[in-house]
């Protein structure tokens, strides 16, 4: 039977990945595999599937295969990463112009990016023992309090993702793996997020003021940096970087969308969903060993004044910006 080599496989993903952002993918990269082979699962649009969740980990996933001969095998999540498509690319504009809904794709968001997680089929922890797998059709189940499992006619079911088991088994391939250590999840970062959008279905953006304490604790020359939680492109974000020169300073920061951020009963082309009104800041510590803790001490936000504001200017009353470092998300 035909086996797919490293260098296929990562074709095929590249070219795959382009097609199943937004939704759960039907099948895995490969859809062909041994027992010790790594597999990719998408999990579905970060919209769509996770309500904009800006943080996934490994930790957050329970992943099950079931082989041919109904055996349940406990699988590890090694790797979650992101992929977003092309500004251009026919899945947003399908999702503008209707035409997905014909394919049976409903509540797509434009500029959706989508979550994938790299899965060996070995022993959690066992990367070098291949699992004793059944050869013939099996069904991968992924679960998360994260995750949303729609299952519509034309994507997957996360609770039963069809996988072919044939024979033989794999070595570990390092190289395999490094390829997908760089589009992880950094680690040194904090999330800003509201901490309350009940009854917010609208808003125009946000002002924040992150200060700092100790410059001491950045790498030199690396300053700290705010971004965006998603690739949507009417968001904008800018901020100003104020050092005091006594080793502590401020970023003033600027989210806006001149069409706004909503929830989908109000969405209209040019909006933003009000998970976008998340954002990142990343800080690049001097060094390795430096503690969480260190970084925690090192940020806050200005509650005073750090607000967001509705589609009119005002300030929202009732919501307000809470720093979260990656750590406990």
């Amino acid at each position: 039977m035909f086996v797919l080599s490293t260098g296929l496989r990562c074709s095929v993903l590249c070219l795959t990945l382009l097609w199943v952002v937004g939704c759960v993918q039907t099948k895995p990269v490969p859809g062909y595999a041994r027992a010790g082979d790594r597999i990719v699962l998408g999990l579905g649009g970060i919209e769509r599937n996770s309500g904009g969740e800006a943080v996934l980990k490994a930790s957050d996933l329970s992943i099950t295969l079931t082989d041919a001969s109904s055996v349940e095998h406990d699988l590890e999540a090694l790797f979650v990463f992101k992929s977003f498509p092309d500004y251009a690319a026919r899945l947003n504009a399908g999702v503008i112009d209707g035409q997905i809904d014909l394919f049976g794709l409903s509540g797509m968001s434009a500029f959706d990016g989508g979550w994938f997680v790299v899965v060996p089929l070995n022993p959690p922890g066992m990367l070098e023992t291949p699992l004793p797998l059944a050869v013939g059709a099996a069904t991968v189940e992924i679960t998360s309090p994260k995750l949303t499992n729609i299952a519509d006619a034309m994507e997957g079911d996360l609770s039963a993702i069809p996988l072919e088991i044939i024979a033989g088994t794999s070595a570990r391939d390092g190289d395999y793996d490094r390829q997908f250590v760089g589009y992880t999840q950094y680690g040194d970062n904090f999330l800003i997020a509201p901490d309350n959008l009940a009854g917010v279905s609208q808003a125009g953006g946000a002002f924040l003021e992150i200060e700092y304490n100790d410059d001491s604790f950045f790498a030199a020359g690396a300053e700290p940096m705010v971004v965006p939680v998603d690739h949507n492109p009417y968001v904008q974000l800018n901020y100003n970087h104020i050092a005091n020169g006594d080793g502590t300073g401020t970023l003033y920061v600027t989210l806006l969308n001149a069409a706004g951020f909503s929830d989908e009963a109000n969405a209209t082309q040019n909006t933003t969903p009000l998970s976008g009104l998340a954002v990142k800041l990343l800080y690049f510590k001097s060094s390795a060993t430096s503690a969480v803790t260190q970084a925690k001490a090192s940020f806050s936000i200005n509650a005073a004044n750090s607000y967001y504001i509705g589609t009119d200017g005002s300030i929202l009353t009732g919501i307000s910006p809470v720093l979260t470092h990656n750590a406990d998300l």
